[in-house]
């Protein structure tokens, strides 16, 4: 019964994980979308963070130290944060979600680790900028 059990919890524990992980992937597309369409915005980096945030839908509760990165590249120079408002249409955007994620730890008799860190990056070309 012992086998069993532990097989059950480690379907739902690899599930969860998978689920999360799907989630932080598709939350970095959405801030990538929304980083191109914005790009020229003065808080873009506050507003991809928020809607990276609120893609979560309070699942990134399950991951220790959750960043955002909006980063871009024009003309071979690199820019993160607020810069990225300098990038003209053509550049490249590129938002990264990078968090710890927390076992559950349900398995009996079985030590999962503690963390994983999980990266998701999303890059896109710029549709408009200056």
């Amino acid at each position: 019964m012992i086998p069993l059990t532990m097989c059950v919890f480690a379907v739902f524990e690899y599930g969860w994980l998978l689920m999360n992980w799907n989630l932080l992937n598709n939350a970095a597309r959405e801030g990538c979308r929304y980083a191109l369409a914005n790009n020229t915005s003065s808080t873009i980096n506050t507003d991809v963070q928020g809607i990276v945030t609120n893609f979560m839908a309070g699942e990134n509760a399950n991951f220790n130290n959750f960043t955002v990165t909006v980063s871009g590249t024009h003309n071979g120079t690199s820019y993160t944060g607020n810069a990225v408002s300098n990038l003209a249409a053509g550049d490249l955007i590129s938002v990264t979600v990078t968090g710890n994620y927390r076992f559950m730890n349900i398995i009996p008799y079985s030590r999962m680790p503690t963390t994983l860190t999980i990266t998701s990056s999303a890059t896109m070309v710029c549709e408009g900028g200056t």
